[in-house]
Order: C-alpha cells, then structure tokens, then sequence
C-alpha cells in the first residue's frame, strides 16, 4: 500500500537536501562570498529533470486514480487541482531559476534583484509544495485508498533509477553527491 507513498516521501527528504544546497550558496552570495555556481546549477539541473519529469508524473498519477473515484468530495478534488497546478508553476519557476544560473554562470549582465527574487521564490514554492504534499495530500491518499486501488496504482513508481540518490550516482552528479 504505502510503497509508492514512502518512495515519494524518500524523494522529498533527498529534495529538501538539495534545496538546503542551494540556499547555503545564495547566502554565500548574499555575503559576498565566493558561491559554487556549478554546484547551484547541478542541483537545479537535478531537480528540474528528476523531479519536474518523474516524481511529478507519479504523484500526478496518484492523485487523478484519487479525484476520479465517487467517494472522495469536492474539497478533494480542489486538492488534487491545486497539486497538479503547483507541478505547472514549478517547473515554470525552476526552469526561470535554472536560466537565470547558466546566465550569470555565462556571465551574463542580471539585476541582483532579479535574480534574488528568481531563487527566492522557487525555493520558496519548493518548500511550500513539499510542506503542502506531506500535511495534507499524502495522509489523504493513506486515508482515502483502499487496497483495490493501491493494486491498481502499483508499478507506476518503477520509473528511471534516481540520478542522484540511486544505487549508481549519474556521472554528471557526483560532485553535488559528494557536496551533500
């Protein structure tokens, strides 16, 4: 039953480490101290191709098995709406955050306060979406499916082994492996 759950779960306590990273070196910056940049975009790049292109795609599909079934109410529903917006308007803000990286990486004329506001309310949404996700659409599904249903959703979890967290650490990962 709660496989899929705990695998979600294990994804948002290797995400917050990730964010942790990132906001250590924004308060380099904002110290002006010397931050590691790659190190900021290898972790945008994780977060915004493992988790934006496969652990989305499964709560997605956890959370439509759910709004789809007769017992659940309207305020479960607006639930799931809201999650599945949340998804769209992270990835639009990790995608802006991860263009403005490779700008200033490229050396790129940005407004400080541009590019402060760029992270800032990416990690903030993060933060916010994992918060939303464990206080109150995880013990939903916990609540609201039954075994029937978690028959059904089963293997929609087996997806590409995690880059980053996996048994085998992506090439393109280890340095930010080994930063956290």
């Amino acid at each position: 039953m709660s496989d899929i759950l705990d695998r979600l779960h294990q994804d948002h306590l290797n995400m917050v480490q990730i964010l942790n990273a990132i906001e250590r070196e924004l308060q380099r910056l904002e110290g002006h101290e010397a931050a590691d940049l790659p190190l900021v975009h290898d972790a945008l790049h994780y977060l915004t191709n493992y988790a934006d292109l496969y652990h989305h795609p499964v709560e997605d599909r956890l959370f439509e098995h759910l709004e789809r079934l007769e017992r659940i109410d309207d305020a479960t529903r607006e639930q799931v709406v809201r999650l599945r917006e949340e998804h769209q308007a992270l990835y639009v803000k990790g995608k802006a955050f991860f263009d403005a990286i490779r700008e200033v990486e490229s050396e790129v004329a940005m407004e400080r306060r541009e590019f402060d506001h760029l992270a800032r309310d990416y990690l903030d949404s993060q933060r916010q979406h994992l918060d939303f996700e464990e206080a109150i659409m995880f013990p939903l599904a916990r609540r609201v499916l039954e075994a029937d249903d978690w028959e059904t959703l089963a293997g929609i979890d087996e997806i590409e082994s995690d880059p980053l967290f996996g048994r085998l650490v992506h090439q393109e990962y280890e340095r930010l492996k080994n930063a956290l």
